[in-house]
């Protein structure tokens, strides 16, 4: 038995596909897998909605089955059991792509990056023209991999679609929803409904990630119609299955309000929205609406500032095409339809370089400016590295795993004839994340203050009485400058040091030649980032976490939100433009007063982006204990939404802890 046959033996479609023709080119190869599991993997659920593929994409669990930024994914716990001699086959040709985590000096970095890349497809391209339109750019493609390969993502979409169409058919689907599938996403839609009914099917076809600029996109199919259930329902597809981010704005319509209801109560996709001046006052009472009814959404963008920047970064870059901008993830900056982001291509977690700079290297250094010196040299060596453990990745990434469906949907791949990760999208960008900013900082202020410039303590002491955390040394470290309280002398060290960390990558570029571009997003593993480190001098003890965003330190920020968000935009923050983050926690009648206040004057002073949660210190205790009662509720962090009951209760006490502003 050959091994096509024997991985349909064990219903493993994807794996079929792979190995159905050794011989073709691996472009080819991973088309086929794709094709084989849209033609025999277990259709989803039909939930009666208007809307179809619904819920999770599929419920039984495959070995291989694909995946967004890998392209596909082994999992191994599944596969082996089934037969241990094919998962081993599949493990050997999946691991032909060495991930970075393979190089153990940067293991450890490893806050958010990895080489992981989020994307969005051209929705509004595929609602305007059709797939048919897509079929006829392919057939005028030069004969190659790239052209055999699309044909068969065709055909799998086809049958894809003709199995959904079958299964309404058998259901007693809804009849609208029935005949709007007869007609898209192959031929162009005509109305509001075929449109999110399209762009819905096409979400399923990318395998769940990003939806991408609704209000936007879909606005010239809107005639007056309220669609906010369907898209309710396009945001509980979403929801079910892990997906991200869309974005609403600059171009406000009746369609973004609908949106911003929409979400309410649903923690995906993390709706994302861009604020300009002039946004009507519509939209402001809406969006505040729905932050007050606790759902984490929208987050703020400054758009004004976002688009200057932008051009900054991207000179070459169309006006148009940058209007196109829109997270992908958590909130990693990119272009709608049209980019390949490294979205979390690297990341630096800066206090493991501190750790060791403070507890091994401090006496060789007479003076603070020759030990900054030396951190950032620190720094720069484990960046370089990255560097080239990032094109090395995606050299080998463009040659073992392809990706067929973004080389289909994404701009301008069939025009270049090249793969996705072959240099075949429109514009191409890595980003890199510094992790633990805020704690070096202040870690570094503290060095400064008790070892070189007072002396309170000689280098050794201070380690020793650091790692032992004595009350002398922990009352010491309370006194010294912090960021976060609109302190000039601390921010604007804080500011030097973001712009020193910006400049490092100033002239890097990865593979394909693009510009490697700053961030600082702490993810969910600002958690995990700290287990492992020593005690540091910003107050934080062995093990805990890292801060969680740019804004203060928990605890630090006494000074209250004026004053934590003037500290914040006194960094360089549209240098850091991969996005730089900041949670804010809000008491509900302080968010009703004060919401546009401060999110106009955050923005007119500078700030970039904030995503607030409205959820009180009482709710989240007593969701602890009652998690029954509290399914809905809502919390912003790192840079998405999440259920505070699906968190784990380390990670909830830390959300806790977060400074809760009121009036």
């Amino acid at each position: 038995m050959n091994l096509f046959d024997r991985f349909m033996a064990i219903e493993e479609p994807y794996g079929a596909g792979i190995f159905e023709d050794e011989s073709a080119p691996r472009f080819v190869r991973l088309a086929n897998g794709q094709k084989r599991f849209w033609e025999f993997a277990d259709m989803p659920v039909y939930g009666g909605g208007k809307l179809y593929p619904s819920g999770r994409r599929f419920s039984v669990k495959y070995g291989i089955y694909p995946y967004f930024s890998p392209t596909y994914y082994v999992e191994e716990s599944v596969l082996k059991p089934k037969d241990e001699a094919l998962n081993k086959i599949a493990v050997e040709e999946f691991f032909t792509l060495k991930s970075l985590v393979f190089n153990p000096k940067l293991q450890r970095h490893l806050v958010g990056g990895d080489g992981f890349v989020h994307s969005i497809p051209n929705y509004g391209r595929v609602v305007k023209e059709g797939l048919n339109s897509y079929a006829a750019r392919v057939e005028n493609m030069p004969e190659g991999e790239i052209k055999r390969g699309l044909k068969i993502i065709l055909d799998g979409i086809r049958i894809y679609h003709t199995r959904a169409l079958k299964l309404l058919r058998e259901q007693n689907g809804d009849a609208e929803l029935i005949s709007a599938l007869e007609k898209v996403p192959f031929s162009p839609a005509e109305n509001i409904y075929e449109a999110l009914v399209c762009w819905n099917f096409i979400y399923y076809i990318d395998s769940c990630d990003n939806p991408g600029r609704l209000d936007n996109d879909l606005n010239p199919y809107h005639k007056g119609e309220d669609v906010t259930a369907v898209i309710r329902e396009l945001f509980q597809n979403v929801d079910a299955n892990d997906g991200w981010t869309c974005a609403l704005g600059p171009d406000y319509n009746e369609l973004t309000k609908q949106c911003l209801v929409a979400i309410r109560g649903i923690r995906r996709p993390n709706v994302e929205l861009r604020v300009t001046k002039d946004m009507p006052q519509e939209i402001w009472d809406t969006a505040k609406a729905t932050l007050l009814s606790m759902t984490g959404h929208p987050a703020l963008y400054n758009e004004e500032l976002y688009q200057k920047k932008l051009a900054e970064f991207f000179p070459e870059m169309p006006a148009e095409d940058r209007k196109k901008f829109c997270g992908g993830g958590c909130t990693e900056t990119m272009f709608a339809g049209i980019s390949n982001v490294g979205s979390l291509d690297a990341g630096i977690n800066l206090l493991y370089i501190l750790e060791d700079m403070l507890y091994r290297r401090l006496p060789e250094f007479a003076d603070f400016e020759s030990f900054y010196a030396a951190y950032l040299r620190e720094i720069t060596a484990i960046k370089d590295e990255f560097v080239r453990e990032l094109n090395r990745y995606e050299k080998d990434r463009a040659t073992f795993r392809p990706q067929p469906v973004r080389t289909l949907l994404i701009d301008d791949c069939i025009d270049r004839n090249k793969d996705f990760y072959g240099g075949g999208a429109r514009w191409h960008f890595s980003i890199l994340n510094y992790a633990g900013f805020v704690n070096a900082a202040d870690s570094l202020l503290a060095v400064k203050e008790l070892v070189f410039d007072k002396r309170v303590y000689g280098a050794r002491e201070f380690a020793r009485e650091l790692k032992a955390q004595t009350d002398e040394m922990k009352n010491a470290l309370r006194r010294c400058p912090c960021y976060g309280i609109d302190d000039d002398v601390a921010d604007g060290f804080a500011a030097r040091f973001a712009r020193d960390l910006v400049a490092l990558v100033k002239n890097d570029r990865d593979y394909l030649g693009g510009k490697i571009v700053t961030a600082s997003i702490q993810f969910t593993t600002y958690l995990n980032a700290g287990k492992g480190i020593l005690p540091t001098p910003d107050g934080r003890e062995e093990n805990a976490p890292l801060c969680d965003s740019l804004g203060a330190i928990y605890g630090k920020d006494r000074a209250g939100a004026v004053a934590m968000l003037n500290s914040v935009t006194k960094l360089p923050l549209g240098d850091m433009i991969g996005t730089p983050v900041l949670n804010l926690r809000l008491q509900k009648g302080y968010l009703d007063k004060a919401f546009e206040g401060l999110v106009k004057g955050y923005f007119a002073r500078g700030g970039m982006q904030m995503q607030i949660t409205c959820m009180s210190k009482e709710e989240m205790l007593d969701a602890l204990d009652h998690p029954e009662r509290h399914r809905s509720l809502i919390v912003r962090t790192g840079g998405y939404a999440e259920y505070f009951v699906n968190l784990d209760r380390e990670f909830q006490e830390t959300l806790i802890k977060r400074t809760e502003f009121s009036e």
